[in-house]
C-alpha cells in the first residue's frame, strides 16, 4: 500500500506528517514501512529523520536500482541505502548534495516504486511543492490512500482544498474523496475559529480529518523521535493512523 502525502504550499507540514505517520505505523505495527521522500530535487525528511552511518540518497539507490528491479537484490544490500529510525520504520532520503542538478523524473519514480514494493508492505511517500512534476504526479497514480497536511493558516488550508480540486478535475475524484487531512497546530493556542473553519471545509471535500496538537519538538524544526513527543501528539497520530487505515481498507475494497 503506498500513502502519499501532499499539499502544493511550502510549510504545510508535510515532512512532519510524513515522518510522524510512517513512526506510528511502523510502532503499532512492527516494520515494513518506509517514509520516503519523493521530492524532485531537495528534500527535509532526510534532515528530520534519525541520522545513519551512511549519507546515501535515493539518487544512490537509483544508480544501483536494477538490482532490486531484479531477483538478485536483497533487503540487507537495500539497507546500504536507508536510514532506519528507533520506531522500527525506514526513511528514504532526498538527494541533498550541493551542486547536485539529478532529478527524480517519472521514469526513475516507477522503477523506485516497483523496486520498493517488494520489501515493504507500506510506503509513505512524501512530496514536493509542484503538482505538474513527472514524479508528483507519478506519486498520486499509484497512491492508496492521500492525507493532505496542513497548518492552521487559511493559506496553506487554501492549497490543499486546491490541488484537492485539482485531483477531481483530472479524473482522481476517487483519491480525493478518500482522502484524510491532518491538520497541525504550529502554535500552543492556534485560533479556534479559524481551525473549525478549516476542519469543517475540509469535512466537505475528504473522508476525514485528524488535528495534531502543538508539539515543540516538531516545531522547532529538527531531528524528530517518536519516542521524545509528548503522549498527546502520540495519541493524535494513532487516531489519525486508524483512519488513514480506513481509508485503505476501503480503497481495497473499490
Amino acid at each position: 500500500m503506498s500513502v502519499v502525502v501532499a499539499n502544493p504550499k511550502g510549510g504545510a507540514a508535510k515532512t512532519p506528517t510524513a515522518l510522524l505517520a510512517a513512526a506510528t505505523f511502523g510502532f503499532h505495527r512492527g516494520g515494513y514501512t518506509l517514509a520516503w521522500d519523493n521530492n524532485e530535487t531537495r528534500g527535509t525528511l532526510g534532515m528530520r529523520a534519525e541520522p545513519a552511518a551512511h549519507q546515501q540518497t535515493v539518487i544512490d539507490l537509483l544508480h544501483r536500482i536494477d538490482d532490486f528491479l531484479a531477483t538478485t537484490g536483497s533487503v540487507g544490500q537495500l539497507a546500504a541505502f536507508l536510514r532506519p529510525q528507533s520506531a522500527r520504520f525506514d526513511v528514504l532520503a532526498s538527494d541533498d548534495a550541493a551542486g547536485s542538478m539529478e532529478v527524480i523524473d517519472d521514469e526513475a519514480f516507477g522503477k523506485l516504486w516497483r523496486a520498493l514494493s517488494r520489501f515493504y508492505r507500506l510506503i509513505v511517500i512524501d512530496t514536493g511543492n509542484n503538482v505538474r512534476a513527472a514524479n508528483w504526479q507519478s506519486a498520486t497514480a499509484v497512491a492508496d490512500c492521500l492525507v493532505v497536511p496542513t497548518t492552521v493558516q487559511r493559506d496553506v488550508a487554501d492549497s490543499g482544498l486546491w490541488m484537492l480540486d485539482h485531483l477531481i478535475r483530472t479524473g482522481r475524484a476517487d483519491l480525493a474523496q478518500n482522502a484524510v487531512a491532518v491538520v497541525s497546530c504550529a502554535e500552543p493556542k492556534p485560533d479556534p475559529e479559524l481551525l473549525q473553519e478549516i476542519v469543517e471545509r475540509y469535512r466537505k471535500v475528504v473522508r476525514d480529518v485528524a488535528v495534531i496538537p502543538y508539539d515543540g519538538l516538531v516545531r522547532a524544526g529538527g531531528r524528530i523521535e517518536y519516542d521524545q513527543l509528548a503522549v498527546e501528539t502520540r495519541r493524535a497520530w494513532l487516531m489519525a493512523c486508524s483512519s488513514i487505515i480506513d481509508s485503505l481498507a476501503l480503497g481495497d475494497q473499490e
